[in-house]
């Protein structure tokens, strides 16, 4: 009977799109499916979660905010990359391959106003700031009629096949790094807005009948995707699920809260013959229990779980186990979702009761959706069902809730999401080393540490002016823990152990920290730093701050690094980890010239660019030491030195130091008032000047003499050994 009726409703619309929203009214009232034709599929919760590349994938139709998986429409092939890096002497170089991929994912039917996070895998791939935490480019084409190509699309296109995909949202990732997702194209899901505040649920109902369903509701979404194969699918789980009530309107159908006063027709004379036919008088019945269900979920999206699918469930107590789910492609919150469901299931109980009648025709207005009542047998209920017959009119009306009882609480859900964390601006040092004793590297040593001013930075692109031509020298090494000297740091002996200065050192972020030290400078793990150039260890590092550290006990000019000089405040300083820094091997570091590198994260605009001058340390011999000068009685001058090696930091009794030179071979120079007055070479590391030599420079009486004893290397001088006499 439904169906003849509601059928009816559908013929006032033009063509199939009014047979069904016709159709959506009895789905509505009688909560059957009403028709014999194909099954059809409205949006379902487990289809917005997987992202899809098929031909003939639905685009949903997307209003408020949501968040949807979208469909590929385009993609190329995996791009790869290949870098070559130099292992330094003796090793081989290494080959590195990178992946990237280019695509566009359609995301709506409707034009959206923006996008909002991004997820790869579940994880943030864009933060609520729109910054991105892997490498790419990105566009976002709102679905305006008139939106322009992508260059990317057009140029991979054949000249006039390539659409621009009016009317659809969608994005483009040109170039996405794949490194972070197993070098394949990781699975994306996208929060996206239509608009910003919560949309009504006639506006909904109005847009996809294109006009055809109007009324008044107080009940809104925050989001909803609209998704089905006709108008009846997309918009039957609203009312399917929501506490609204529809029915016949003019030339179209109007929707209206179940609170919401309607016109209350009161029957006071049924009708009990029509014709030579006896009609049944109005009677009261009940439908078995067994069509309500006991218990009833609605399944939603939760905004408070950064859009994932929750649950929220009524029981009627006391009853036969008979569970009901009904899935609601739409963003509300918990609360929302709870008393949408305890509505719907105290109206699915009230609803067995049934109330049959026979009106006569023109002694009451009837029409479904509109409050019912005959005097002695029921209080108002709402029309379910008209039958127009010759004469009467066969009423079926049921009772109804009003949708007013207020929610119990309700629980979204423990959310866990992702760090969102800002990356920030790529800071870059730059710092020669000397060697650290590990081997020969035969040229100088430079190296990059690099980070973030924020905690999400990961790493940056690296690259090397080598004249004319930039060489790419591929990805950074780990995070540097760095920052810079929150005081000044006055120079201190690198022989013993600095007691006095205590730096305090801060760092770019909360996030970063300093290992706390072994409470001994001089031991083999204690941490090492890199302070303007001086390589210090400290004992102890006290956290005084988010991202402030006290130094203390320190060992100054570390492995040959000069300490004779002080830092100002704000000196770069940055841990040396092998972990992190990034040692330049693949351009030549010329010594007496300077090297440039640039560096370019992932949220900079322009390239981190940083100089130095190339002084050599690594491939300089250390300057001798303890040295000793005397003049002996007959008028000689001796000088004596012990020399140092390269790659040798420590002493082991009666066993000599191992030599890197190759040679053993001395450079002595005599100075007297800025001026060199004689050199010598020698294979040991001693000298003994005859008086004669002396002699022959005419010097007077009293005059204070500088000799400079300098170790010559493979490469190079070691800085000077200064012995003063007066003769």
């Amino acid at each position: 009977m439904a169906t003849v009726v509601l059928s009816a409703v559908g013929t006032y619309f033009a063509g199939p799109i009014g047979g069904a929203i016709g159709a959506v009214v009895g789905q509505q009232i009688d909560r059957a499916i009403i028709g014999s034709g194909k099954p059809r599929e409205g949006p379902r919760i487990k289809e917005l979660d997987i992202q899809t590349s098929s031909y003939g994938t639905q685009i949903p139709a997307i209003f408020g905010a949501m968040r949807v998986a979208g469909t590929v429409i385009w993609s190329t092939d995996l791009i790869e990359r290949r870098t070559k890096s130099s292992g330094g002497k003796n090793r081989p170089a290494t080959v590195n391959y990178s992946y990237s991929v280019s695509f566009a994912v359609a995301l709506s039917s409707r034009p959206l106003a923006r996008i909002g996070r991004i997820w790869a895998d579940g994880n943030l791939l864009r933060g609520a700031a729109g910054d991105f935490k892997t490498e790419t480019e990105f566009r976002f084409y709102p679905g305006h009629g008139d939106q322009e190509l992508d260059p990317l699309l057009a140029s991979a296109e054949a000249t006039g096949q390539c659409p621009a995909h009016r009317d659809i949202a969608y994005v483009v990732f040109e170039d996405l790094q794949l490194a972070d997702f197993g070098n394949r194209i990781p699975s994306l899901t996208f929060e996206v807005y239509e608009r910003e505040t919560a949309v009504p649920v006639v506006d909904i109902a109005a847009q996809l009948s294109a006009g055809c369903i109007t009324g008044q509701s107080a009940v809104t979404l925050i989001g909803y995707a609209a998704q089905g194969n006709d108008v009846r699918s997309a918009i039957s789980p609203l009312f399917a699920t929501l506490p609204i009530a529809v029915g016949p309107s003019g030339d179209g159908l109007k929707i209206a809260d179940w609170a919401a006063v309607s016109p209350v027709s009161v029957l006071s004379d049924p009708a009990i013959s029509d014709g030579s036919t006896r009609l049944d008088r109005p009677t009261r019945s009940r439908t078995a229990n067994s069509r309500a269900p006991s218990l009833l979920s609605i399944r939603h999206y939760e905004p408070e779980r950064d859009f994932q699918a929750g649950v929220q469930t009524s029981r009627q107590v006391g009853t036969a186990r008979n569970e009901a789910l009904v899935e609601l492609a739409a963003a509300v919150d918990a609360n929302a979702a709870r008393g949408f469901v305890d509505a719907q299931l105290l109206q699915r109980w009230r609803g067995l009761n049934r109330l049959e009648a026979n009106v006569p025709i023109g002694s009451v207005s009837v029409a479904a959706g509109n409050r019912f009542a005959v005097d002695g047998i029921s209080a108002s209920m709402r029309v379910t069902e008209v039958e127009h017959q010759r004469g009467t009119t066969r009423v079926v009306a049921a009772d109804w809730a009003d949708g007013n009882n207020a929610p119990l609480g309700a629980d979204p859900g423990r959310n866990l999401p992702g760090p969102d964390l800002q990356i920030g601006a790529t800071r870059l040092i730059l710092a020669e080393l000397p060697t650290l004793g590990t081997d020969d590297p035969g040229r100088p040593v430079v190296v990059a540490a690099a980070a973030g001013t924020g905690a999400g930075w990961r790493r940056a692109a690296l690259s090397a002016h080598d004249g004319s031509r930039v060489v790419e020298l591929g990805g950074t090494n780990g995070i540097a823990m760095m920052g810079n000297l929150f005081e000044p740091l006055a120079a201190h002996s690198s022989l013993l152990e600095d007691q006095f200065n205590e730096p305090v050192v801060r760092l770019l972020h909360d996030a970063m920290t300093l290992p706390p030290g072994t409470g001994d400078p001089f031991s083999f793990d204690a941490p090492l730093l890199s302070i303007a150039g001086e390589l210090v260890r400290y004992g102890n590092a006290d956290q005084i701050g988010p991202r402030d550290y006290r130094l203390k006990r320190l060992a100054r000019g570390c492995v040959g690094s000069r300490s004779d000089v002080s830092h100002a405040k704000n000196a770069e300083v940055f841990l040396l980890d092998r972990d992190s820094v990034f040692r330049i091997d693949a351009v030549p570091t010329p010594i007496g010239e300077n090297l440039t590198i640039e560096a370019m994260g992932i949220s900079d605009d322009i390239p981190v660019q940083q100089n130095i001058p190339v002084i050599g340390y690594a491939v300089t011999p250390r300057s001798p030491i303890h040295g000793k000068i005397e003049q002996l009685p007959g008028g000689e001058v001796s000088l004596r030195w012990i020399r140092r090696d390269r790659l040798a930091f420590g002493w082991v009794d009666g066993t000599d130091l191992p030599n890197s030179e190759g040679q053993t071979e001395f450079a002595v120079e005599l100075w007297h008032d800025a001026t060199m007055l004689k050199s010598w070479t020698v294979g040991e590391p001693a000298l003994t000047i005859e008086a004669s030599e002396l002699s022959v420079l005419a010097l007077p009486a009293s005059t204070n003499l500088e000799f400079r004893a300098r170790q010559v290397g493979r490469f190079a001088l070691s800085p000077a050994l200064i012995l003063n006499i007066l003769i």
